[in-house]
C-alpha cells in the first residue's frame, strides 16, 4: 500500500517537476548557430522556431537547411517559450541614485570642502 502510494505523488509531482525544469535558465536558447547559406542548401522546406535575442521572444523562422542543431530549435512555439522562458524577460536598467553616483556628499559620509573664493585658479 504504501508503495502504491508512493507511485502515485511521483506521477503526480513529475509533470510538475518537469514543468518547473523547462523554465529554469536554459543557455541554448542564447547559442547563434552557423548555417550555411540558404543557396547552398537543397532539403524541402522546414519551419522551426527559436529564441531572437534582440525582441526578447521566440521567432519563426523557414529554411532550406537540414536541422543541424537540436538543443535550440523547436517544433512549436510554446515549446520555444517554455524552454525559453528564462530569457524572456526584458533588461531593467539600473536605477539613478542607488549609490553608484560619484556626487559630492550622496553617501552622506565626509564630504571635500569647497574651493575658498579669493583663491587663485589652479596652474594648467
Amino acid at each position: 500500500m504504501k508503495l502504491l502510494l508512493l507511485w502515485a505523488i511521483v506521477a503526480i509531482s513529475w509533470p510538475l517537476i518537469e514543468g518547473a525544469r523547462r523554465r529554469t535558465r536554459n543557455s541554448a536558447c542564447l547559442v547563434r548557430n552557423k548555417y550555411a547559406h540558404e543557396s547552398s542548401c537543397r532539403s524541402r522546406r522546414r519551419v522551426y522556431f527559436t529564441f531572437h535575442r534582440v525582441l526578447f521572444d521566440c521567432i519563426k523562422v523557414t529554411t532550406n537547411c537540414r536541422k543541424l542543431y537540436r538543443r535550440n530549435e523547436f517544433h512549436t512555439l510554446e515549446a520555444c517559450r517554455d524552454a525559453c522562458h528564462y530569457h524572456m524577460a526584458m533588461p531593467v536598467p539600473p536605477k539613478p541614485g542607488n549609490g553608484t553616483s560619484s556626487a559630492p556628499g550622496a553617501e552622506g559620509g565626509v564630504t571635500e570642502a569647497a574651493p575658498a573664493a579669493d583663491a587663485p585658479p589652479p596652474a594648467i
